[in-house]
């Protein structure tokens, strides 16, 4: 007797929409690309272009090994996320709030360091080398002034032309002026 149509599937600690190829409900894992899950897919003997809701327990069950333990399946290191790990050495592939674990645990390392890049994270500045001269700007605008500004500055600049153009009316006399009124 063939197995229900599952529309949610748990797989690797998420709840996974059943409606989907089984490449592109991986993909939504955090840690997992399209690529990479095309490739789980293949090596644990699974079409990655069916439903995953149609796939039986003992699939998503293997599908769920490969993504544990990719190395021991024969997916090669170079789809891995995390080459080379800093406190173990060895190539990981990691997923889910790990994944988000491991680059907050980084970052605060390169900041004890006072790495440049920790420093340029500290100061909320681009990391990886783009140039911060125009783009990647924060705050108020720079080098542009406002629409308000603009228009202010404008009146004032008409109300000053207006004052000296007066017809027979000298800055002596204004001054004249001023001071009567006070």
């Amino acid at each position: 007797m063939p197995e229900e149509f599952k529309h949610i599937v748990r797989l690797a600690g998420k709840d996974l929409t059943g409606g989907k190829q089984v490449q592109l409900a991986l993909a939504d894992l955090r840690g997992v690309s399209l690529t990479y899950a095309r490739a789980v897919a293949y090596v644990a003997d699974i079409d990655p272009f069916t439903k995953l809701g149609n796939l039986n327990k003992e699939q998503v069950e293997r599908l769920e090994q490969v993504l544990k333990n990719p190395a021991e399946h024969g997916i090669p290191s170079w789809m891995f996320n995390r080459r080379k790990d800093y406190d173990t050495g060895k190539d990981l592939h990691i997923l889910g709030a790990d994944l988000a674990m491991v680059v907050r645990t980084d970052i605060g390392r390169e900041r004890r360091v006072r790495s440049r890049r920790g420093i340029r994270h500290e100061l909320g500045l681009s990391v990886r080398g783009q140039r911060t001269r125009t783009t990647g700007r924060k705050g108020l605008v720079v080098g542009v002034k406002r629409k308000e500004i603009r228009i202010r500055e404008e009146a004032a600049k008409v109300g000053k032309g207006r004052r000296e153009k007066k017809e027979g009316v000298t800055k002596e006399e204004e001054k004249k002026e001023g001071e009567k009124k006070e």
